[in-house]
């Protein structure tokens, strides 16, 4: 920290005073901690607004059992028995840790776990800013948490996507530490451990995480690569280093894997753990759904399926930078190709030293490259079965959002002739984007860009509410209009919540002594969502609806005569 020394009051004594260099040489810094700051005081303010998603009914069924597995010496089964079928195909650290910390009932256990959801994925985009400060440049870190964070389909799924989320972080930080290793000529050992136990937690939460090892072994194989065109033979220490290094973070991964899900202990950990893989690859689930207006099904989707939702999902900023970070980028690798190539022409393969000697000086570019459009690519050339928007590769946005920031860096060298206008179109765009969102609120995840029409554009034409997160809104508006009615005093009302296989479940996000019902015949209420618009066909009368811009995304029934009135 850099002081001043100021007079005090003429007296002699001095007292220190935070010099302006610091502030100048750290502004990134203080920027980013005050963003964070801001959001986690917003996250953990609104966390109890959010009801459970459909997926969060099973994971916290499945939390407790899995920790009972080692609380109890590793015989209790239940996690195997009495949760949803497969579910313990996905590492359950995250769940456990959530049912830990719901145990010492600080908060409703809904509550406890949105809030432990959100600061997990908050620091996985926290992750982004020393990985864009790396590979792209001063102010890129925090361009990439700003465009994550005024993402509207992110943001919302950080509270509630309760497997999707634990894989951001994990992958976030795996990501980083890759990125830290191969910094380096040989990595230190403290960076290799943690590296290990970072991509251990990414595969012991989905299969998915597997794929760290191609961004290690491709970033630590350019490593050996300048290793051998500095030093020749005498660099083959140093190569055994890297590679002993590289053995022994994957040798820890899987340590940690194994150590943290239980499925992989209970037979040959690499048999299980491709029996899940192979599972969720192919998964058979097919379902229809509408995708830019089209008919699609989950097991038989587009090539351009993922891009599409990207399209429509992103921010319109965000959309922009990223092209033009991916222009910058390919226009360099188009740039270091032709001068491979023209090297190879004048001097053989003796010319390609220097032009694989820059290759290896990018591998840190390169992993955060392969990061954020590897994922996708290989999604798509095995035809994977996806669903609800794009939320599985919800751990690439983080990645895509260093891309773009890499786009902004570009064009400084323009904007800074004219800053006064690109500034107040940013801060426009952030604004509208900020106004939107708490306009959607709670259901901020179903935002939509422009290109898609906007939320009321998009109704009808994409799968927006997926998660059913109209019905906590849904509910607390019928607490309302139940209490002032003053019916039910004695004989509380019956209340069917269509989510899906889980309407036995739902009673857990009533706020009042109801009874959640399963049987549309005898419901007093029905809340329909718009996945499931159970009320469609009978007779229940319409009393309130929960609309965003003029859609509707969930409605209240009256299922009896006389309660609609």
């Amino acid at each position: 920290m850099v002081l001043e020394q100021v007079d005090d009051d003429g007296s002699g004594f001095t007292r220190p005073k935070l010099g302006l260099a610091f502030a100048a040489r750290h502004a990134e810094t203080l920027l980013v901690l005050l963003v964070l700051s801001v959001a986690l005081i917003i996250g953990l303010a609104t966390a109890a607004d959010y009801g459970l998603s459909t997926d969060e009914f099973n994971t916290d069924d499945y939390g407790p059992k899995a920790l009972a597995w080692y609380t109890s010496a590793f015989t209790d089964r239940s996690q195997f028995e009495t949760v949803e079928e497969y579910l313990w195909m996905y590492g359950p650290w995250f769940q456990m840790l959530v049912a830990a910390v719901q145990s010492l009932e600080l908060a409703s256990p809904i509550t406890v776990r949105h809030a432990m959801t959100f600061l997990f994925g908050l620091a996985g985009l926290a992750a982004v800013v020393p990985m864009a400060r790396l590979t792209v440049g001063y102010w890129a870190g925090l361009t990439a948490l700003i465009l994550c964070l005024l993402t509207g389909f992110l943001y919302g799924n950080l509270f509630f996507a309760p497997i999707d989320v634990p894989f951001l972080f994990a992958m976030s930080w795996s990501t980083l530490l890759i990125v830290l290793m191969v910094r380096q000529e040989v990595p230190s050992w403290p960076l290799t451990l943690a590296t290990g136990l970072a991509t251990g937690l990414a595969i012991g939460t989905r299969t998915g995480g597997v794929i760290t090892h191609a961004y290690l072994v491709g970033g630590m194989s350019l490593c050996a690569l300048e290793a051998l065109l500095r030093h020749g033979r005498a660099g083959y220490g140093q190569l055994r280093q890297i590679a002993l290094h590289t053995l022994l973070v994957i040798l820890v991964a899987w340590l940690t894997a194994i150590a943290l899900w239980p499925w992989l202990q209970t037979g040959h950990p690499l048999m299980r753990f491709l029996e899940a893989y192979r599972h969720f690859a192919t998964l058979d689930t097919s379902f229809e759904f509408q995708n830019w207006g089209q008919r699609t099904f989950t097991d038989k989707l587009p090539a351009w399926y993922i891009p599409g939702q990207l399209a429509a999902r992103l921010p319109e900023g965000f959309l922009a930078l990223l092209l033009l970070g991916m222009a910058a980028w390919i226009g360099a690798a188009g740039s270091w190709t032709r001068a491979a190539l023209s090297a190879l022409r004048r001097s053989g393969a003796v010319g390609l030293r220097p032009v694989a000697a820059e290759l290896a000086g990018s591998r840190a570019v390169l992993v955060v490259s392969v990061a954020a459009f590897g994922p996708i690519g290989v999604l798509i050339l095995q035809g994977s079965t996806l669903y609800d928007g794009v939320r599985h590769v919800l751990f690439v946005i983080p990645m895509l959002a260093i891309v773009a920031a890499r786009g902004l860096m570009s064009l400084l060298p323009f904007l800074r002739r004219l800053p006064i206008v690109p500034v107040a179109l940013g801060v426009a765009h952030a604004a509208v984007i900020v106004v939107t969102l708490v306009i959607l609120h709670p259901l901020e995840y179903i935002a939509m860009n422009s290109l898609a029409g906007g939320v009321a554009g998009a109704y009808g034409r994409f799968d927006l509410d997926y998660w059913g997160m109209a019905t906590p809104v849904a509910l607390r508006r019928l607490e309302g209009r139940i209490d002032a009615e003053g019916r039910f005093a004695g004989d509380p009302p019956r209340v069917l919540v269509c989510l899906g296989w889980r309407e036995q479940l739902a009673g857990v996000m009533f706020r009042r002594n109801w009874i959640a019902e399963t049987d549309l015949q005898k419901a007093d209420y029905l809340i329909a969502t718009e996945r499931w618009p159970c009320a469609k066909d009978t007779s229940a009368v319409l009393v309130d609806e929960v609309t965003r811009f003029g859609r509707p995304f969930a409605q209240i029934y009256a299922n009896r005569r006389g309660l609609g009135e």
